[in-house]
């Protein structure tokens, strides 16, 4: 009976769409990764919010052993939303994106399909960003 009035309260006060808008739902983001050259290494996803500096510390980090050339990552109990990704094959499995003449020696790849060239900038969130949903909880990545 008291949440009852709580929200009959909140209607006429027009405050429950505020309060429908805060509460998270959460779910599990799933990354797909196939199409790698080899079984070395790990797969590293790092998953980054709207707020995150890219290529910076990013928000979650997931690391993931590769099998036939294919890796599978679930990032568990995340918050409903927009995020972008930066997809690492750690080829020699010491954490850290390697570097020849500043640039990456180890392969990645970024979700929505955008890629690093000469004249695309540095990546940003609004280049890499993609939704996640209930219905939209997987990432194909293909190397």
């Amino acid at each position: 009976m008291k949440k009852l009035m709580i929200c009959l309260c909140m209607i006429c006060t027009g405050l429950l769409p505020a309060y429908a808008q805060t509460t998270n739902e959460t779910g599990n983001l799933t990354f797909e990764i196939s199409g790698l050259k080899t079984n070395e290494g790990e797969i590293v996803v790092m998953l980054y919010r709207k707020d995150d500096k890219i290529p910076g510390t990013p928000f979650r980090q997931e690391t993931s052993k590769i099998t036939d050339k294919k890796a599978l990552i679930a990032i568990q109990n995340l918050a409903f939303g927009e995020y972008a990704a930066i997809i690492v094959h750690d080829e020699n499995a010491n954490g850290i994106i390697d570097h020849k003449w500043g640039m990456p020696s180890e392969p990645l790849l970024y979700t929505n399909q955008w890629k690093f060239t000469l004249f695309s900038g540095m990546p940003s969130f609004n280049k890499l960003r993609f939704a996640f949903s209930k219905e939209k909880n997987l990432q194909k990545i293909n190397f």
